[in-house]
């Protein structure tokens, strides 16, 4: 069993020493959060807390949840569901676990910096898969149990009225962030209604 390494016990002479190194003491904090989520990635232990979703939840998707790691409950023993697998992202303090089909399933948040240490775990639901899917420009992948095609015609449609929410209000903004933030949420609508017409039209060809 591996679990990260508790920064917030890291010897003081060794946390000043790495701050005088380049980059100063900003650089250095990076560099812990970045070995954080390596660490994590590569452990057998999940977060304690779960911000969004239910240890219910994770144990009817298969995951096998145990006891809090000794000297450092911040992490729990876990394993994951058969076919799983974690992966890494762009951003230190955040990494995912993936199911079999390749979906972000579970949102890890893992920030390691000594004097602020924490983590949970975010259970993604279809409308939070398939936001993400029209944002990064993904085909979202179906399935007949989860991410259902009644379930994702609802998420679209509900990312439709979320998008068209905030366009009014960066519409009404005359600033290039505005323009910007209308023109992608121009696009989210765009994409979203593709995804419903998709649909739609294997529905009527079934």
């Amino acid at each position: 069993m591996s679990s990260p390494r508790n920064t917030s016990k890291t010897d003081p002479l060794l946390l000043l020493a790495d701050a005088m190194g380049p980059g100063g003491p900003s650089a250095s904090i990076e560099r812990m959060e970045a070995q954080g989520q390596r660490e994590i990635v590569n452990s057998t232990v999940l977060p304690s807390r779960l911000n969004y979703g239910t240890e219910d939840e994770l144990t009817a998707l298969g995951f096998k949840l145990g006891d809090k790691v000794a000297g450092d409950p911040l992490f729990r023993h876990a394993e994951l569901p058969t076919g799983w697998k974690r992966e890494g992202s762009d951003h230190a303090m955040w990494s995912y676990l993936v199911d079999e089909l390749g979906r972000r399933r579970v949102s890890v948040f893992y920030k390691a910096a000594f004097y602020d240490r924490d983590a949970f775990l975010n259970v993604n639901t279809v409308y939070g898969y398939i936001g993400e899917c029209i944002s990064e420009k993904r085909t979202p992948v179906l399935d007949e149990v989860w991410a259902t095609r009644k379930a994702v015609h609802a998420a679209a449609v509900g990312q439709i009225a979320q998008c068209a929410k905030y366009l009014g209000m960066y519409d009404d903004r005359d600033d290039e962030y505005g323009r910007e933030r209308a023109a992608e949420l121009r696009s989210e609508i765009a994409a979203a209604q593709a995804l419903i017409d998709s649909l739609t039209a294997q529905d009527g060809a079934a």
